[in-house]
């Protein structure tokens, strides 16, 4: 654990500001009103400069009085001063500590190019020759900092879906004591505490209702615009917007634990995490910046030997260092990615590290769970068979499953008694004891392990269709049910979407190989496997992965989780259990297996526009380079062109904004 004010303080040394993010954007807006007023500055004193040099410039073609020649230097000096000292501080001061910590940055070839302009220009004016270069410096100030104040309205736009989330968690909630309604911080929210939510509030934490009938706009969450129906029973989650009448919720989760704060932790780690492109491209600008030097000592040497004229030569090596400066490349990978990451939020996808968008290309087999994922786990029950007589003491013990199996028989019975001593066995069933009797439910893999003989095989039971859960207590079978589910109707489309891009499907299932193979049937799946426990599926990915084979993962429930962890890119829908999501770096937070898709999409874009980017800025630096070692660039030019190279680079990544 390393505490936030050492953060700082490390910052702080290597000539950058740091502060912790509270969610509002007073720190933001006065870096930026002070860095707008460095540009308003340096660009009228640029003007000023220009405008006074224009008398020096017509002394090489016409004489002029001597006093004039011999105080507008002075004039200039004056002027440009504050430019180079008060407007250019920021990037002297990284330059300053980077070359104290012996680090070079894009600011150290800028900081040399300024100084050297204008150390040369101050040397010639007490020397009392008037061929100055004031107008240079002050010129590369002001368009570097225009274009610093251009990256950082960029930078800040794509990270705006990170400000609005820690918008939308509310500092107050209507507490209910004792019947009556008080206002309190949302810290002050803990589990059990009841709530009230008035028609067009947001909710405060996550919870469940108590008393009240309204609908929820989850669309900041899921992405999905549709109010969503909510009564007695039902979830809800910190963020949405009550649009109907009022409610009264129980809290499960407050403040840090909520929802939303989860969310937003999940995007602030994307926001920092980096990729490989991103590790390459710093690899490469670690050497690109000696290089530089290099060439603009290069470039002074060999025109002072041309033109024995050092002024010229210094001009010319000035372009080399300021055309070279690598904003461009520096912000082509993050920018593109913080935007696909932005896009993504809108879209009610989840990114909690931006690698993911590197994996999700590179990917060859998505493996789809089948109860939740591949189909929407309304299970009903269909028939059932044996003695059915203790329904009620059954379907207490499945009350602490989050299977939805388990829910669609706690939904057919009233009453349920209390199960103690539960025992749930991950993929296969579950067990529990109601007043003193031991019953169990669960797969043939599990009445197996658990009944006496007979068994299951010789229990006499009717065949039956649909998804078998097994069922009897005090060691012998007594019965069995049978559900049924429905395919999600994107799921068949997502497997067609898949084997289009090359991508093959499977459907993995800890169900019989008759439901998993109708299920895998039904949505065009490439490959299945029934009856597969948790443990075998980490192996199947595993065995996939030996092979060499990228393997994504998409998963909801509890028995997921592994599976998820252990592949290449595990997606888990919002849908689902929290250990599901936690275990995932890819969250759907809608209910369509469509968003898959449009990730894939969206990291293809992603990856385009990055590749564009650094292809216009590397092609950018090795022209402009070359042209100014020519002498065809001064630095005024260099310094414009520099700015439109970020541009360019800013211009593109909003792309993604867009799509």
């Amino acid at each position: 654990y390393v505490p936030p004010e050492r953060i700082v303080e490390r910052v702080a040394s290597l000539g950058y500001r740091a502060a912790a993010y509270t969610g509002t954007s007073a720190p933001a807006d006065a870096e930026r009103k002070d860095l707008l007023l460095r540009v308003g500055i340096a660009a009228f004193l640029s003007m000023n400069v220009m405008m006074f040099s224009l008398v020096v410039y017509a002394s090489y073609f016409e004489p002029i009085t001597a006093s004039y020649g011999r105080y507008i230097p002075f004039l200039l000096m004056a002027l440009a001063t504050p430019s180079v000292f008060y407007c250019a501080a920021p990037i002297l001061r990284i330059a300053w500590a980077g070359a104290r910590a012996g680090v070079l940055r894009m600011e150290s070839l800028l900081a040399m190019g300024i100084l050297m302009a204008y150390g040369y220009s101050a040397v010639q004016t007490f020397r009392g020759d008037n061929r100055v270069y004031f107008d240079t410096a002050c010129a590369i100030v002001t368009l570097v900092l225009t274009g610093k104040a251009i990256e950082r309205g960029a930078k800040q736009r794509a990270m705006r879906a990170l400000t609005l989330l820690h918008r939308l968690m509310p500092s107050k909630a209507r507490l209910m004591l004792d019947g009556r309604e008080r206002f309190v911080s949302v810290e002050a929210l803990e589990p059990g505490a009841v709530f009230r939510v008035k028609s067009g509030e947001r909710l405060p934490a996550d919870g469940v209702v108590v008393e009240g009938r309204s609908h929820a706009d989850e669309s900041v969450l899921t992405g999905e615009s549709a109010p969503v129906s909510k009564t007695v029973g039902d979830s809800v989650v910190c963020g949405s917007i009550n649009t109907g009448g009022v409610l009264e919720i129980r809290v499960t989760r407050a403040g840090a634990e909520s929802t939303l704060a989860r969310i937003v932790r999940a995007v602030e780690q994307a926001a920092a995490s980096r990729t490989k492109m991103e590790r390459s491209v710093d690899r490469v600008a670690r050497l690109f910046i000696p290089a530089v030097l290099a060439l603009a000592v290069i470039t002074f040497a060999a025109w002072q030997a041309h033109t024995g004229k050092p002024g010229t030569a210094l001009m010319h090596a000035i372009a080399v260092l300021v055309i070279a400066c690598p904003c461009a490349l520096g912000i082509a990978t993050p920018l593109a990615l913080t935007a696909a990451v932005a896009a993504a939020g809108q879209r009610g996808i989840l990114v909690s590290d931006t690698r993911v968008l590197e994996t999700i290309r590179g990917v060859h087999m998505v493996i789809l769970d089948k109860t939740g994922t591949a189909t929407l786990g309304e299970f009903a029950l269909l028939e059932s068979a044996g003695d059915t007589t203790r329904m009620a003491e059954l379907a207490a013990v499945e009350a602490w499953s989050e299977h939805p199996i388990a829910k669609a028989l706690v939904a057919q019975v009233t009453g349920l008694p209390t199960a103690e001593d539960v025992t749930v066995f991950p993929g296969r069933g579950i067990a529990g004891s109601v007043n003193g009797t031991r019953y169990f439910l669960g797969n043939g893999a599990l009445i197996e392990e658990l009944a006496e003989p007979p068994g299951v095989e010789s229990a006499g039971l009717p065949h039956l269709a649909g998804s078998l859960v097994y069922f009897g207590w005090q060691g012998e079978v007594r019965g069995a049910l049978s559900f049924g589910d429905r395919v999600r109707p994107e799921a068949a489309a997502l497997c067609a979407d898949l084997r289009r891009r090359g991508i093959r499907s499977m459907l993995l299932s800890g169900d019989t190989r008759d439901a998993t193979a109708g299920i895998a049937s039904q949505i065009g799946a490439d490959e299945w496997v029934a009856e597969a426990l948790p443990e075998r599926k980490v192996a199947i990915i595993r065995e996939l992965q030996r092979q060499g084979t990228v393997v994504a993962m998409i998963g909801d429930g509890v028995n997921d989780a592994p599976s998820l962890a252990q592949a290449d890119l595990g997606i888990a829908l919002g849908t689902g259990a929290d250990i599901a999501m936690q275990a995932a770096p890819l969250v759907l937070m809608g209910r369509s297996l469509a968003a898959v898709s449009e990730t894939l999409d969206l990291a293809r874009r992603a990856f385009t526009i990055v590749r564009q980017n650094l292809f216009w800025a590397f092609a950018y630096n090795v022209v402009g380079i070359t042209l100014a070692m020519a002498g065809v660039l001064n630095p005024i030019m260099a310094a414009a062109a520099m700015v439109l190279s970020s541009l360019s680079v800013i211009g593109n990544s909003r792309r993604l904004a867009k799509s």
